[in-house]
């Protein structure tokens, strides 16, 4: 009986978990407009930092929906280890592609580039363990 009301907990939680991750997708797509509207209406003075900017919004409103496609993923009881690396490469790749080392460049580098390694052998592993395909209706 308690088993059966934990799981409707766990399934309401997911739910609303992900219904907040839609809601953040929206609210995202919202501000991106906005913005590129704003800069748009100031007269296409697009410089470096304004692009970058904008990327960086784009690919957060990505991340968002890669975040969503685990919550789905998971209370559908499918395999969630692809999507999860999948939405770590889009987050590493936001990193990579707005790169703003801050004070130590050097340091900065190679913490991105051992993150990419990282990411990238661990993908392999997880790959050739057979733990990157698809496994319907089995349980996480």
């Amino acid at each position: 009986m308690i088993e059966k009301q934990l799981e409707r907990f766990v399934l309401g939680l997911e739910l609303v978990v992900s219904v907040a991750l839609i809601i953040v997708a929206i609210m995202l797509v919202i501000a991106l407009g906005y913005d590129l509207l704003s800069e748009m209406t100031d007269g296409l003075a697009f410089g470096r930092d304004s692009f970058t900017w904008l990327i960086s919004r784009v690919l957060e409103v990505f991340i968002v929906i890669e975040l969503f496609r685990v919550a789905l993923a998971y209370i559908t009881h499918r395999n969630v280890i692809p999507i999860v690396f999948e939405a770590a490469l889009v987050a590493l790749a936001r990193k990579l592609i707005v790169f703003e080392p801050g004070g130590d460049i050097l340091a900065s580098s190679l913490g991105l580039a051992v993150l990419l390694l990282a990411l990238g052998v661990s993908w392999w592993l997880v790959g050739n363990a057979g733990g990157l395909k698809p496994q319907e209706g089995s349980k996480h």
